[in-house]
């Protein structure tokens, strides 16, 4: 509840609204924000509530601000529990002023009226009486008509009365040698609400030839400071005067009055009569040339205007940054891996400083754009326009999608950027071949590596350039027996065989090639073994292995046109192997072929791993049960009698279990088992490296044991 206004972030968020008044939306919330408080502090500029509300306003603010500038965590929290209870108690002090403001809201808007038109009747008739009376006996009267604006402070000097409005009092208030009857008369609606009322003077020079008399001064003063209406009749000549909105209307007669009286409380009743009554009206009752107001009082109206207008701006913005705190308050965030990327480059210069891929911000946007937010969203730049050659500090720039999203803080702010002037050269490219070694001895290299294209273009800073003096694209064999194609890369050298970087090529690759035939006397030939003999009842070659599996064979063409594409081995005998046999095997080669291997040293023999398993198989076995442990007297019965034993595994194993049944067997014991009914899963005895199954898997078996017959008991010798 106290963290609806952080007053530890305001700094923040303040410059946060700031930001936002980029956008048209905010401004025009704040306007209308603005321009609603300031109708509402207008409605209550002058009325007691004001002064109290003034002098809160300016000890809030006044708070608000130590408390955001010092960083106080104490009273921080004491003033946002102020605030909560002022929140609270503003609808109970204001009460009265909130009432009468709505009514006076209801009556300035011409449709919403609610004062009834008999307050109309009742109160003009009786000021119209009293003022042709105090007129006609040169009584001099000053009555207030109380408007939209509260006259408390001028009630406040007077005699309070609250007494109900008749000729015969006001007449009898405004008699000489009666207490009352200097200063005067507050009229709140049909009510006198106080008598003997001192007024403000007016500073204005009255009209020429009018008596500077205090009534008509005060009458003035009073109409300056409030929308009110005062009525004036002078003691010397008993002409009656109205001052209105700081003018003053003289010598009004019957009828011009009440216009006045009519247009004050009832501007609808007024206006009822059409448009050719209002005309006549107007006519008929024009008033006199109205006196200009003083400059003095028109500055000081422009001033309060202008406070208040502050004001109420002020309360707008502190109510935005609540509502934001509220709904969707701002948050700071920082976002890393920002992509960042060099813009208006210019064509003749190169970067030769090294930039970072990306860069880190610290934002500040509405928690629902804070979570939604990517690396991805914002655009980093350094912008080179209008950079010569040289080193230069060029800022970072970062913007983002959203015009919601503030970027507080750069990491970095700025690059250290070199810039050098552009240069290129073209260069042939060189093909260097890293491992000739491994090329087969029968297979050589057909000719020159060739790079496709052969020329290319190096571009970047002119000192770097200048330095290259090899293009060199590298291509590995690996033992090919074939012509070699790839894309290579190209590697930049200088003239001492350093690699050079910050260059680029155009292309960036080749294609090289490197040509690699046979040899015309030479021929690759696959080893195969020559087996004889067989294996052991029950077992199979399940694999045959020969190091190395290829030789080259060394000789007359035309031979090695008849031999084919292998060479054979002496026979190798595998009679009655059961397992794996490794012998080093010679090669029996046509007769002027010599076998080499792939450095041309001969090669007479291979090592030849031959690899003899058993076949598989399986079995189907019909098992009786056996049943042990039982103890003498016992009848078993086991239900099935015997079980259906499946076997599956090597061939050797199932052949000795099909010429001997016996070493199969399924047993249950029942040395633990009482008398009665059990289902027991019996236990399979079989010879290791199989797979089995027994069907079923569980047996029944019923237990019978005999009850024990009594003996003979030995009875005591009773002749003791």
């Amino acid at each position: 509840m106290l963290d609806f206004l952080p007053l530890d972030r305001l700094p923040e968020n303040l410059a946060y609204l700031v930001y936002s008044l980029r956008q048209i939306e905010t401004v025009f919330d704040l306007l209308l924000v603005s321009l609603t408080y300031f109708g509402i502090l207008i409605l209550v500029r002058r009325s007691q509530a004001a002064v109290l509300l003034r002098g809160i306003l300016i000890l809030a603010l006044f708070a608000v601000g130590v408390s955001a500038l010092l960083r106080l965590p104490t009273f921080t929290w004491v003033l946002r529990a102020a605030l909560v209870l002022g929140l609270i108690a503003t609808p109970l002090i204001f009460q009265p002023e909130l009432r009468r403001g709505l009514e006076r809201l209801g009556r300035t808007l011409g449709f919403l009226q609610i004062r009834p038109t008999e307050l109309v009747h009742r109160v003009v008739p009786v000021l119209l009486r009293v003022t042709s009376n105090l007129s006609q006996r040169r009584v001099g009267g000053l009555i207030v008509l109380e408007g939209t604006t509260e006259l408390n402070d001028v009630i406040g000097t007077g005699v309070t009365m609250q007494a109900e409005l008749s000729a015969d009092l006001l007449e009898t208030i405004f008699q000489d040698k009666t207490p009352l009857h200097d200063g005067a008369v507050v009229v709140r609606e049909d009510r006198i609400a106080a008598a003997a009322c001192v007024l403000p003077l007016s500073e204005q020079a009255l009209p020429d030839g009018m008596h500077q008399g205090t009534r008509h001064r005060a009458a003035l003063g009073i109409s300056e400071t409030s929308n009110c209406l005062a009525v004036v009749v002078s003691e010397e000549t008993g002409a009656i005067s109205v001052a209105e909105n700081g003018l003053l209307h003289r010598n009004l007669d019957a009828t011009e009055l009440r216009e006045y009286l009519y247009r004050f409380y009832d501007p609808l009743q007024a206006s009822s009569g059409g448009l050719k009554s209002m005309i006549a009206i107007k006519r008929r009752n024009r008033p006199p040339a109205r006196v200009p107001r003083a400059p003095r009082a028109v500055m000081l109206d422009s001033f309060g205007l202008a406070a208040t207008f502050l004001t109420a701006c002020l309360l707008a913005v502190a109510t935005w940054l609540i509502v934001a705190n509220q709904v969707n308050p701002p948050r700071t965030s920082s976002i890393s891996t920002i992509p960042l990327r060099a813009i208006n480059q210019p064509k003749d210069l190169l970067v030769v400083s090294e930039l970072p891929q990306t860069v880190t911000a610290v934002i500040q946007a509405p928690q629902d754009v804070v979570d939604a937010i990517t690396p991805q969203s914002f655009r980093a730049t350094a912008d080179l326009a209008n950079l010569g050659p040289d080193v230069h500090r060029v800022p970072v720039s970062i913007s983002s999608s959203d015009d919601r999203v503030r970027v507080i803080s750069k990491d970095p702010d700025a690059l250290d950027v070199e810039l050098q002037p552009r240069a290129s050269q073209t260069l042939t490219v060189a093909v260097s071949i890293v491992d000739r070694e491994t090329l087969p001895f029968s297979y050589d290299i057909a000719g020159d590596a060739t790079a496709l294209p052969a020329q290319l273009v190096v571009t970047g800073p002119s000192e770097v350039v200048d330095q290259v003096a090899r293009a060199e694209a590298t291509v590995q064999l690996r033992g090919a027996r074939s012509t070699v194609r790839e894309e290579r890369p190209i590697v930049l050298k200088d003239a001492a065989g350093n690699v050079l970087t910050g260059l680029t090529t155009d292309p960036e690759t080749v294609q090289v090639t490197v040509p690699i035939n046979q040899r015309f006397n030479t021929r690759d030939a696959a080893v195969h073994v020559v087996i004889t003999g067989t294996v052991a009842p029950g077992y199979w070659i399940s694999n045959i292995n020969v190091v190395p599996n290829t030789v080259t064979l060394l000789g007359p063409p035309s031979t090695l046109d008849e031999i084919g594409s292998f060479v054979d081995t002496i026979p190798v005998d595998v009679s009655g192997v059961a397992g794996e046999i490794v012998r080093r095997v010679p090669l029996a080669p046509p007769a002027g072929v010599t076998p080499l291997n792939e450095s041309g040293v001969t090669e007479g023999s291979v090592e030849v791993t031959v690899s003899v398993v058993p076949q598989q198989g399986n079995l189907r076995l019909t098992v009786p049960v056996e049943v042990t442990g039982m103890r003498d007297g016992d009848t078993v019965g086991r239900s099935p009698s015997s079980v259906d034993v499946l076997l599956a595994g090597p061939l050797p194993i199932l052949n000795q279990i099909n010429a001997d049944n016996k070493l199969v067997r399924v047993v249950v014991d029942v040395t633990d088992l009482a008398p009665g009914t059990h289902t027991v899963t019996p236990t399979l005895i079989f010879p290791e490296g199989l797979r089995t199954t027994v069907v079923p898997n569980s047996v029944q078996i019923r237990i019978e044991r005999p009850t024990p017959t009594p003996g003979p008991v030995d009875l005591p010798n009773s002749s003791g």
